[in-house]
């Protein structure tokens, strides 16, 4: 009994969260209420609160959902990756995942720059990716080539992956075709001394380089 009664709560949980995902993906804000995502859940505003007690706690339970239906569909980070065929590979691999999300995927590409909703993992990852990108540019200056990285780190993101697909109507197999383009091509010519103006270091981001995670 105790199990079943385990297994109806997870569920109920989910049915919150995907209500939660299908607001937001259907208005592209945050202005919803409880009330609102209870009903489209089809539970009880009590039972929702049983759950979440704020707007916040749902939010960021539908970030960890997102993550952990990623991971278990062979999402690949910065931590599988030991060549650059390896990311390459990773950005086709991911895209096709962030599509097969379907509406908790758009929802929470769309969650604000901030702390609720947000992904507490994010920093850290983006720390070791730009490092494993900027390594695999060791003949140019390491400001270039931490920006460059970063850049590319960005094109490759889940965020990035929903405003081209959803808003400019690329495929995501176009998006990963052009994205390994970029960063195959910004590479090359980043080892072949091709470079941006070097006034474009000056207000560089804090180097991910040499510091780790931030």
């Amino acid at each position: 009994m105790k199990d079943l009664r385990t297994r109806q709560r997870a569920l109920g949980r989910q049915a919150i969260v995907d209500a939660c995902a299908a607001l937001v993906t259907e208005r592209h804000h945050l202005d919803f209420t409880m009330k609102e995502v209870a009903e489209r859940a089809g539970v009880s505003l009590r039972t929702l609160y049983n759950h979440f007690a704020t707007r916040e706690d749902m939010l960021d339970a539908l970030g960890e959902v997102v993550n952990e239906r990623t991971r278990a569909l062979g999402q690949r980070q910065a931590a599988d990756l030991e060549t650059l065929a390896d990311f390459t590979d990773a950005v086709a691999i991911n895209s096709t995942i962030f599509e097969q999300l379907g509406g908790i995927s758009e929802a929470f590409a769309q969650m604000p720059l901030g702390n609720v909703g947000g992904d507490r993992d994010r920093a850290a990852r983006t720390a070791q990716l730009t490092e494993f990108l900027a390594a695999q540019m060791p003949s140019a200056p390491t400001a270039d080539a931490n920006a460059i990285a970063i850049m590319l780190r960005h094109l490759a993101s889940h965020r990035s992956w929903f405003w081209l697909t959803k808003e400019y109507g690329l495929t995501s197999d176009d998006v990963a075709r052009l994205v390994n383009w970029a960063t195959e091509t910004l590479i090359d010519a980043a080892e072949h001394g091709r470079l941006p103006d070097p006034g474009s270091a000056t207000n560089k981001p804090e180097n991910t380089r040499t510091k780790g995670a931030t």
